[in-house]
């Protein structure tokens, strides 16, 4: 029997394509969380507050990603407690709810950073990790199972490498290098999960997968995984929670 299977999504940035983003989910009764600067990553435009108020009401889960999307990793004193604190703060303002989930811009952090995080008062960080399908895990390195991109097969190795995850490393070399697309390695990775138990996370960037054409390759990645008996889908900060309830988190004082 395996154990909890829980299917969850996650896209950054906070580009208006991610309104088209939500009407998938939706139409797949599919949970999502919204990562959101408050300015555009390279000028790129940004969802209004009209637009995030929207998205909280259809039930998406809408978290912090920054002031102005700028690497936290090395940055200290005001200007990083200006980057994490005032962006929870100013999309709680836009909300009037509490906002307590966030997502280090590039996935590059630190302990310092993490601290600050945590001090700031959200719950929990995603990351960019992938290749992961793990319920254990510290609430402020939630890593990810795979990206909404055609990534080139090193990139997966790299990814797996700087986060120490040798393991992860002989596993997609043994398991999973012949996937032809990562629409096939995600359905890849789910069929694991509904086998042995685990979380499947989606993570990506609308306005790469509007520039790329991927959104047929989307919708049959979300048609995959979505309306299985016997799995719970949730936003990242339910994942947390349900997870949290369940001590199935890692109690680590210092991730990094």
């Amino acid at each position: 029997m395996p154990g909890p299977i829980i299917v969850t999504t996650s896209w950054d940035d906070g580009h208006p394509k991610d309104l088209r983003i939500a009407e998938e989910l939706q139409g797949r009764a599919l949970s999502g969380s919204f990562f959101v600067p408050l300015t555009g990553l390279g000028g790129k435009p940004t969802l209004t507050p009209g637009d995030l108020r929207c998205l909280r009401h259809q039930g998406f889960e809408i978290g912090a990603h920054t002031v102005s999307h700028k690497s936290l990793a090395g940055l200290k004193g005001r200007l990083l407690r200006f980057e994490v604190s005032y962006c929870r703060q100013r999309l709680e303002q836009i909300l009037g709810a509490d906002v307590t989930m966030f997502c280090y811009p590039n996935g590059r952090y630190d302990r310092n950073v993490v601290r600050h995080v945590r001090e700031a008062g959200f719950r929990g960080a995603r990351t960019t990790r992938m290749l992961s399908l793990e319920h254990k895990f510290s609430p402020f390195e939630m890593p990810t199972s795979l990206q909404a991109f055609p990534h080139p097969w090193i990139s997966y190795l790299k990814n797996l490498g700087k986060n120490g995850d040798t393991p992860g490393l002989f596993r997609y070399l043994l398991e999973y290098r012949g996937c032809r697309s990562w629409v096939h390695l995600g359905k890849r990775l789910f069929d694991q999960v509904l086998q042995r138990g685990g979380i499947w996370h989606l993570y990506g960037h609308s306005w790469e997968i509007d520039e790329l054409g991927l959104w047929s390759d989307l919708r049959e990645m979300l048609d995959y995984v979505s309306r299985r008996e016997g799995v719970t889908y949730a936003s990242n900060g339910e994942v947390l929670g349900m997870l949290q309830a369940g001590k199935q988190l890692h109690a680590s004082p210092d991730p990094v």
